[in-house]
């Protein structure tokens, strides 16, 4: 048999499968499973077991047949199971002659056929009214009667070698996309002004609203696409990003332009196979690669010079893991500073893109922006402003219980979830419901060939096609205090599925590696919340109540305590009593004290260059954090600011932290750093004589 399939499933023990077909590795159904195992063998899953492993040791464990076997097999492989029921429920099944006589792991999840996925089941014998019924309980769609066996196998063998003629390379397909100019009417522009809708359909079709203008930073980036391979866009959510890649693939007329959306992602086939590709322009959302393509790309900048490839990339500002990547590499060497441009772009017009901009919203009927506001501020106005309102107000998510809340919020963090992730989250009837209830801003679609791999053969994804709109709406709903309950359990359920697949923090290794780290960023919860816009420190207290309801399962997780630190400074910026600020903020310190020990204690013991940048990061947090509690106090205490010095000097002495970073920095308000290096500096009464020559240094660094 060829490997027309990835993988396939038996009921049976015996070794039949694997000495007659391309299926040798064998994987018990009740044993932890590598990642990624799937895309490296062809694999016969053996859900009761495997007859050799039985006879061949005393301490056998692949058996499940009993009720409690199966409960053990769930506790002992969660995974594997979940994606027996993402097959189940996503994906076509056929059934090769199998009794079907009380398989616990089908039953549990055979009615569920929202999808409208086929199960066919091969038997040489017509079924008994009794079999008919059995086969119903288990979700058969087909039932095909053959003359023989051989003939089943037969059948199957030529439909996988049609299969095979007719496949498709969808990254070819996907260079290709049409451009529709919208006209100025109102109604077409605002799902794409109001609610952030995406500029790009499913079918790859672009729409350019009538108000689109060419930001100034787009020349930049032409400019250097004859010299400079690898460009970044930086800027904040709401700072037109996408906007920017969206004029550069429209500009370019003579070379392939591959554009990956956030709501796209590449497997590392698809990715291997894209770097193989020569004379094209590769545009990005950050969301849609993986560090690791990300990394790939920085490293090998003269792999693409070579082959006439321009890579341009759209990083959220707040992204250090790009900003330790590109720091690491300068370090290594492989990189001059320099040699990647970051380019900014503000979350605010200029003024010639303001005059530009602005007949163009009065042709659509939409109203002016105000220039000294940021894009998202003239966005909330125009939208209060409008006396009709606008249709997608009335377009209300479900908010009904803790799954469907976690549905959303797991929407407003991924941006994009597919069929295998819902399944591991049990979220998948939930995304259902809001897909229905909230369609076209909330949609299912097609996943593309190059977002799938064996290992995670998801046949579609739910993606959010307003994200401005969900966030409006989480924010409505999380106004109500009364709400907040719902908020931190839906959180605790999603972080708690992914723990039971993924395991649970170690505090001294770190060394298993997580998929819930978007759910812990304070920037992600505030972006979705929007607790600054509305409800200042009341949004903040609904912040401080998820990170502590996360604190019993999180609490290992350095990264975890450094996110809640960032919290709780925030949280001292809104408080006006002194005594709560400086409560706030001794909080955050013995959070980011609490993470700085757990890195340096790994790097320590691993020496790994990207556990010193995540330690070097937050060694600034605590920098910050003593910066902060000085001002609070006026400079008062002297050892309190010698030991600010001296913690803030080791901070901006390692390579990963920069004077520039710490002036744009929000938590960095009224920017603390470079307050106590002034005071001190010009008061050297005010820190100890062995802080003199930190001092120095420091001044120093904010004078370049």
């Amino acid at each position: 048999m060829g490997p027309f399939w990835p993988y396939i499933y038996t009921l049976n023990i015996d070794d039949g499968i694997e000495f007659n077909s391309c299926y040798r590795h064998i994987v018990y159904s009740n044993r932890p499973i590598e990642k990624g195992i799937f895309d490296d063998f062809s694999c016969v899953i053996k859900l009761h077991g495997d007859v050799a492993e039985m006879l061949t040791y005393e301490d056998a464990k692949s058996e499940v047949f009993t009720q409690k076997q199966y409960v053990n097999s769930l506790k002992s492989n969660e995974s594997l199971l979940k994606k027996l029921h993402h097959d189940s429920i996503y994906q076509n099944l056929i059934f090769i002659g199998c009794s079907l006589d009380d398989e616990i792991d089908l039953l549990a999840c055979s009615s569920e056929n929202e999808i409208g996925k086929a199960k066919y089941f091969c038997t040489i014998k017509e079924p008994s009214p009794l079999e008919q019924f059995k086969y119903e309980k288990y979700g058969i769609t087909h039932c095909i009667v053959f003359n023989s066996y051989n003939e089943i196998y037969e059948c199957l063998y030529e439909a996988g070698q049609e299969a095979e003629k007719i496949s498709v390379n969808d990254l070819d397909e996907y260079k290709h996309f049409s451009i529709i100019q919208l006209a100025d009417d109102y109604e077409s522009n605002k799902p794409y002004l109001f609610f952030g809708k995406s500029l790009i359909s499913k079918d790859h079709a672009i729409s350019i609203p009538y108000f689109f203008i060419s930001r100034k930073v787009t020349a930049s980036i032409f400019d250097n696409l004859s010299t400079r391979p690898l460009q970044f866009i930086v800027g904040s959510g709401c700072s037109g990003k996408s906007y920017v890649l969206v004029d550069i693939a429209c500009r370019i007329k003579n070379r392939d332009v591959f554009f990956f959306e956030t709501k796209d992602r590449l497997t590392d086939q698809a990715f291997q196979d894209l770097t193989c590709k020569k004379n094209c322009v590769i545009l990005a959302d950050d969301t849609s690669l993986s560090d690791d393509q990300i990394e790939y790309f920085v490293s090998h900048i003269s792999f693409l010079k070579e082959n006439d490839v321009n890579v341009v990339i759209a990083v959220d500002k707040h992204n250090r893991a790009v900003n330790g990547i590109l720091k690491l590499h300068e370090v290594q060497g492989d990189i001059k500073s320099g040699d990647i441009p970051q380019i900014p772009i503000g979350n605010k017009l200029n003024n010639q893109e303001w005059r530009q901009i602005s007949p163009l919203l009065t042709a659509v009927s939409a109203g002016v922006f105000k220039e000294t506001d940021t894009i998202v501020d003239n966005i909330i106005n125009l939208s209060k402003e409008l006396s009709e309102k606008n249709k997608y107000y009335n377009i209300v998510p479900r908010f009904d219980s803790v799954p469907e809340i976690a549905a959303l919020i797991a929407l407003a963090t991924e941006r994009k979830i597919y069929s295998a992730r819902a399944t591991q989250l049990e979220l998948y009837d939930e995304l259902a419901i809001q897909c229905k209830a909230t369609v076209p801003l909330i949609d299912q679609e097609s996943t593309w060939t190059f977002e799938t791999s064996f290992d995670d053969n998801s046949s579609i994804k739910y993606v959010v096609n307003a994200e401005f709109w969900l966030c409006y709406q989480l924010g409505i709903f999380a106004r109500e205090e009364k709400n907040h309950k719902a908020i931190v359990e839906a959180y605790k359920y999603i972080i708690t599925r992914i723990l039971s697949l993924e395991g649970t923090p170690n505090l001294l290794r770190g060394d298993k590696s997580n998929s819930y780290g978007a759910y812990i960023l304070f920037d992600s919860i505030n972006k979705i919340f929007y607790s600054n816009k509305t409800g200042g420190e009341h949004g903040l207290g609904l912040i401080r109540e998820i990170y502590e309801g996360l604190n019993k399962l999180l609490s290992a997780d350095p990264n975890y305590m450094h996110q809640r630190a960032k919290c709780y400074i925030k949280s001292a910026y809104f408080e006006k009593e002194q005594a709560k600020k400086l409560e706030y903020l001794d909080k955050a310190f013995r959070d980011a004290n609490v993470a700085f020990q757990v890195f340096d204690s790994r790097y320590n013991e691993y020496h790994n260059e990207k556990i010193y940048i995540s330690a070097s990061h937050v060694l600034y947090t605590k920098a910050l954090i003593l910066s902060h509690k000085c001002y609070v106090n006026s400079y008062a205490s002297v050892e309190d600011n010698t030991i600010a010095i001296h913690t803030l000097h080791n901070a901006l002495s390692s390579p990963y932290n920069t004077y520039a970073f710490a002036k744009k920095d929000s938590f960095n308000y009224l920017n603390v750093v470079s307050k106590i290096i002034c005071e001190t500096i010009a008061r050297k009464t005010l820190v100890s004589s062995d802080a003199y020559r930190d001092l120095e240094d420091l001044f120093q660094i904010i004078s370049e």
